[in-house]
């Protein structure tokens, strides 16, 4: 039984958010009543058959960039930390340093989680975010792999969780926490959502980039989590996009 927990978090606001069922036939057959079981993946109008998407994930916005602009953009590139042995029933810390073209002023940031479990094993997500980013004067990649030495840094304190139902409490076991690959428009559109199942539909889009995933452990012998990952040694840390 796939046990289903909703946790959101913000900065500025109180956010609600978002599992996205995916059943094929046993033919393998894709289409109306039976989308694409697979991430990435959509199904061919024309055969019935699921086949996987091209899909460009170098960039969240269009290249060339407009010079001017207002947009929500998407965590893409940074450092993240996060706190990936813990204690049942602790909250995840996750600090975030967002890559951001110097064009861009940031005016705040925003971020969802959610997650889904079944048993023991749970999958959770976090999606960061800029709320009406604006954009003066940018260069043609200003939503792109631009050099890293270019990087302006947002700094965003973030969190998960907890990982527990009302069935069996908190979990015990094993997880994944996903910072999943969004476009502009993408986030615009979890950002103005209130539904649960639409936000998973949003991500499965996307295979998942193992770059952006982290394991988690639940167990009663690990330690408790840190309030906050601002001590890096604290957390399990990776550079994201690069």
């Amino acid at each position: 039984m796939n046990r289903i927990r909703r946790v959101f978090g913000v900065t500025s606001l109180a956010l609600v958010g978002f599992v996205f069922g995916c059943f094929a036939e046993d033919s393998g057959e894709c289409g109306a009543g039976a989308p694409c079981p697979q991430r990435g993946e959509a199904c061919d109008d024309a055969t019935n058959m699921c086949e996987p998407q091209v899909l460009d994930v170098d960039a969240t916005g269009p290249e060339p960039a407009p010079a001017s602009f207002t947009e929500t953009l998407p965590f893409f590139r940074g450092t993240v930390c996060a706190a990936t042995n813990i204690q049942p029933g602790d909250k995840i810390p996750v600090h975030i340093e967002m890559c951001v073209d110097p064009c861009i002023n940031a005016n705040g940031h925003k971020f969802k989680s959610q997650y889904k479990c079944n048993g023991t094993v749970c999958e959770a997500v976090l999606v960061v975010y800029l709320p009406d980013a604006v954009g003066t004067n940018c260069p043609a990649d200003a939503f792109g792999k631009f050099p890293k030495a270019n990087c302006q840094t947002v700094t965003i304190d973030a969190s998960a969780g907890p990982l527990s139902t009302q069935g069996s409490g908190a979990i015990t076991g094993t997880g994944t926490l996903e910072l999943p690959f969004l476009t502009n428009s993408d986030v615009k559109e979890i950002a103005d959502t209130n539904n649960f199942d639409a936000v998973w539909g949003v991500i499965y889009r996307y295979p998942q980039d193992a770059g952006r995933v982290f394991s988690l452990s639940m167990n009663i012998n690990n330690p408790k989590a840190p309030a906050d990952c601002k001590d890096k040694s604290k957390c399990t840390c990776k550079e994201i996009g690069f």
